[in-house]
């Protein structure tokens, strides 16, 4: 069993369309994720449309990696987040994923997470209408950079079965920004 933070990030401005959120697992036992995932998405605030807004909570659950059962609050750092910069054109709904890689496997499959980011700036498109290779080495640096912050350990948590205690956490080791547009479904990581 492992304790983990849940970091949830809301995001709101006019692109966003109903509640939206990305969820961030870390190791409870570190510090500094608020710091971290403000600069992450401060790194690719010029992705996002103009006036969205991702806003990165100082406090939050603890829960258990085995059940899922909250077990307590956290507090780091202050509050922060950061305001798209793009254009004014976007498509709503879509955007792009960030994969999260571990050395992990659970229940028979490799343990990858995604982050939805959405909706994004049309520069991110190059003329063929997927993404451009400068858009997306620009984003896979600023992963890297979230991922490579030394105080603190970011995970992807595999869930239990209803009423079983077989969840897990895994440590992200690299990311990837897959050349294809995404549709929004959840945003958790």
């Amino acid at each position: 069993m492992a304790t983990l933070a849940r970091v949830r990030c809301a995001w709101s401005g006019a692109a966003v369309i109903g509640p939206s959120v990305s969820t961030f697992y870390f190791d409870q036992s570190g510090a500094g994720w608020t710091a971290s995932l403000s600069n992450f998405f401060d790194s690719i605030k010029n992705r996002l449309p103009a006036g969205t807004v991702v806003s990165v909570p100082n406090t939050g659950d603890l829960i258990d990696d085995a059940t899922g059962d909250l077990v307590g609050t956290w507090t780091d750092g202050t509050a922060g987040g950061a305001t798209g910069t793009g254009g004014a054109l976007y498509s709503q709904g879509v955007g792009f994923r960030v994969k999260w890689f571990t050395g992990g496997f659970h229940g028979g499959r490799r343990v990858v997470g995604s982050t939805f980011i959405v909706p994004m700036d049309d520069s991110m498109r190059d003329a063929a209408g997927t993404l451009g290779g400068a858009q997306i080495a620009s984003v896979v640096t600023a992963a890297d950079g979230l991922i490579g912050a030394s105080s603190h350990v970011m995970k992807v948590w595999s869930k239990p079965k209803p009423g079983a205690s077989d969840g897990a956490s895994h440590v992200i080791t690299s990311s990837s920004v897959p050349d294809a547009i995404s549709w929004l479904r959840t945003r958790r990581t």
